[in-house]
């Protein structure tokens, strides 16, 4: 029947999408990660498919969605070729995770998302310390309370992140909480440089996060606004960046 497909053609498009999304995220850490320069060459579909082992099929599909990304460009007669940086679309999750990750430069990302949730965050948390719903505050509430219960580095995260996806739907702006696919990305590299904090530094987390929610729950919005550029400076310490000196 037309528009129906066989339990085969399932099996067939899920495993393309899983050899498309590897070829993604192979090529796409090395384009980001430096080992590829922008202009240089991917190479043809033909070399690609014999690399990576696929179908032309699942070749075009993941140079589409790099394509897209800004990532990769394709001409005729000069073949796909690495973009310049400044093409990239730098606000997508996938490329973020991949600048986060870099050997080269992910010192430079993470400060450079450091300084995009300063700009915002603040703000978002006075709006919604104006906004705040009683479902809003039981969703921050929610997640304090799996912050304190989580034993995990990936608990940790994922409550975190509830938390500040609470705040930014507070706001009831949805410019705001699509921001906050940004601070998923970047979340587990801040993780990661804090894993082996004791209990007391935990427990200073904690409390901030605490903070900011009260201030909240409060309706006090220039105090929200303090608590979180608080929270926000101690995740700096905590990812032991340096901000660079401002040039008088």
């Amino acid at each position: 029947m037309a528009g129906m497909t066989s339990d085969a053609d399932d099996a067939s498009l899920g495993t393309n999408k899983r050899y498309h999304d590897a070829i993604v995220q192979a090529l796409g850490e090395r384009i980001v990660g430096g080992a590829l320069a922008a202009g240089a060459s991917v190479g043809t579909e033909q070399e690609l498919c014999d690399h990576f082992g696929t179908s032309r099929t699942v070749i075009r599909e993941a140079i589409k969605i790099l394509s897209a990304k800004g990532l990769l460009e394709s001409r005729p007669r000069s073949g796909t070729r690495v973009t310049d940086h400044s093409e990239w679309l730098l606000l997508d999750p996938q490329v973020l995770a991949w600048r986060l990750g870099a050997e080269n430069g992910s010192e430079r990302a993470r400060l450079d998302l450091y300084e995009l949730r300063q700009s915002f965050e603040p703000a978002a948390a006075e709006l919604a310390a104006a906004r705040a719903t009683p479902q809003t505050l039981q969703k921050m509430k929610h997640a304090l309370l799996g912050m304190t219960l989580a034993s995990t580095a990936d608990e940790k995260i994922e409550h975190d992140l509830a938390f500040h996806t609470a705040i930014l739907a507070a706001t009831g702006n949805a410019f705001y909480l699509a921001l906050g696919s940004l601070i998923s990305a970047g979340l587990k590299y801040v993780f990661k440089a804090g894993l082996q904090r004791t209990a007391k530094e935990d427990e200073r987390w904690i409390r901030r996060h605490q903070n900011v929610y009260e201030a909240i729950a409060g309706a006090d919005g220039p105090g929200a606004a303090e608590q979180m550029k608080n929270l926000l400076r101690e995740a700096l310490e905590v990812q032991k960046l340096e901000l660079p000196q401002s040039k008088n």
